[in-house]
């Protein structure tokens, strides 16, 4: 028995010390992921990022549009010490040359925390990314996902840590110095910026300001995400980003085990500790109280595996690269009521003519559960998305209204291979799902409106760990 305690304690210490990128359990890290972002239908997205530690932290926040994950806009954040960035996304009409009118989205702040030559009173996104695809429309970068990236720290006694310090005013003492710094994108005080150390936490409100609802959610935050290297890049370079993670992930299987997994590219360590092969969820759809359910499901690595000619090995677990419109994977869609009800398949007297899965072909997609026999023409009732993909609940008379849903990656594309032997079955999946509701009897005279945000759940499966 002492020597399986010993052994067990060695184990123990081995994952304790391990060096692998993981999604932590308390939501801190080096790297924050915020599954969606949105201006549509009303709504404006806020946020904020938390630094926890008594070090100043250069931050790099990327934001991706929805359709392919092109960059939109990028910048730094450099956070002093226990400090707060916050952000808010809002509805313009676009001013850039070519796109004059377009409804476009833009970002503003009031923090005083420095952020070098961002213009903080209202910095449009940038349509340069997606000029050369088929939609050039600024309106496609309305809605999408951010990242939050920490290139490095400043400690005490630095120049750094002395031009964002907010000292007893709450404003820091030198932005403008910070700005001038990065003369010729040079970084002048390079030598002071140390290794990531993590510490970050973030959340975001999808606020639809009309209505009085609000979304809210906390941040996926990866730990281990660098080596000992240090990637400070300028405040308009869209680097670094999630493929400069280290080659090892590591994840922790539904019995407890630590599996580690080896990979030829940083996208492929992230979009490991991102995979599920399968996704659950629950959907209200009651008639007297109006309620309204959508899925946003966010694959946040998959524009390194699909943009850029690769060999299908390496754009798995992708079936099919993006072609300027789209990229696509079939999953299957499965849908109960509260009582136990579900879709039968259609018998037919010989054979029934093949009818075809649904599809996320974008990077940020949303699933809209509507009622059989429903409209669904236009846009989503709730985040107002036009190319949406519409599911609809069970078709049967005696059927309850609300219930629950999964959908499944089962393509033999949806697979990822570790260089160590593992394989990752599914997509790299991460997002919530929004319900909506309405209740007219609240108060004589008085309607009152609700919304609730719930994260996904899923299925973790790998092969050939125990080979």
């Amino acid at each position: 028995m002492k020597k399986q305690w010993i052994a067990l304690i060695g184990v123990l210490f081995l994952v304790g010390e391990l060096q692998a990128v993981h999604v932590t359990q308390n939501h801190m890290g080096q790297v924050l992921i915020y599954p969606y972002y949105t201006v549509n239908n009303g709504l404006e997205t806020i946020y904020s990022v938390v630094n926890t530690t008594e070090h100043t932290k250069a931050i790099k926040i990327n934001f991706y549009e929805a359709s392919n994950g092109e960059n939109a806009l990028t910048f730094n954040v450099y956070l002093s010490p226990y400090d707060v960035w916050t952000g808010v996304l809002v509805s313009v009409n676009s001013e850039h040359e070519g796109h004059v009118g377009e409804a476009s989205i833009s970002h503003l702040t009031t923090d005083t925390t420095c952020a070098p030559h961002l213009n903080k009173s209202g910095q449009e996104f940038l349509p340069d990314n997606i000029n050369g695809d088929h939609n050039k429309d600024m309106s496609r970068l309305r809605e999408g996902h951010f990242v939050v990236l920490e290139m490095g720290k400043a400690s005490a006694g630095s120049a750094t840590y002395a031009f964002t310090d907010h000292t007893v005013t709450g404003v820091p003492t030198a932005c403008n110095n910070l700005e001038a710094a990065w003369d010729n994108d040079q970084f002048a005080y390079t030598n002071e910026i140390s290794e990531p150390t993590g510490g970050l936490l973030g959340s975001a409100s999808l606020i639809d300001v009309s209505d009085g609802v609000s979304f809210s959610y906390d941040a996926i935050a990866l730990e281990n995400f660098w080596g000992e290297e240090i990637v400070h890049t300028a405040p308009e370079s869209p680097e670094p980003d999630l493929s400069y993670s280290m080659l090892e992930s590591k994840i922790i299987m539904p019995n407890g085990d630590v599996v580690v997994s080896n990979w030829d590219s940083g996208f492929k360590a992230v979009s490991a500790v991102l995979m599920q092969s399968e996704i659950f969820n629950e959907y209200v759809l009651d008639t007297p109280i109006n309620a309204q359910t959508e899925w946003v499901l966010t694959m946040p690595t998959k524009y390194f595996h699909t943009n850029f000619d690769l060999p299908q090995e390496d754009r798995l677990p992708f079936s099919s690269e993006w072609n300027g419109m789209n990229s696509c994977d079939e999953f299957i869609s499965s849908v109960w009521d509260r009582e136990e009800q579900t879709v039968f398949p259609v018998t037919c007297p010989i054979a029934c003519p093949p009818e075809p899965n649904p599809a996320l072909c974008k990077t940020s997609n949303v699933l809209e559960y509507y009622l059989p026999y429903a409209d669904t023409s236009g846009s989503s009732k709730v985040l107002g998305v036009s190319d949406r993909v519409a599911i609809e609940s069970v078709v049967v008379a005696h059927a309850t209204e609300s219930g629950w849903g999964r959908i499944t990656f089962d393509d033999e594309d949806n697979r990822l291979n570790s260089s160590n032997g593992h394989i990752y079955k599914g997509l790299p999946v991460v997002g919530f799902a929004v319900q909506k509701y309405f209740n007219a009897n609240a108060q004589p005279g008085l309607l009152a409106q609700y919304g609730g945000l719930f994260k996904h759940r899923g299925v973790l499966e790998v092969e050939g760990i125990n080979d």
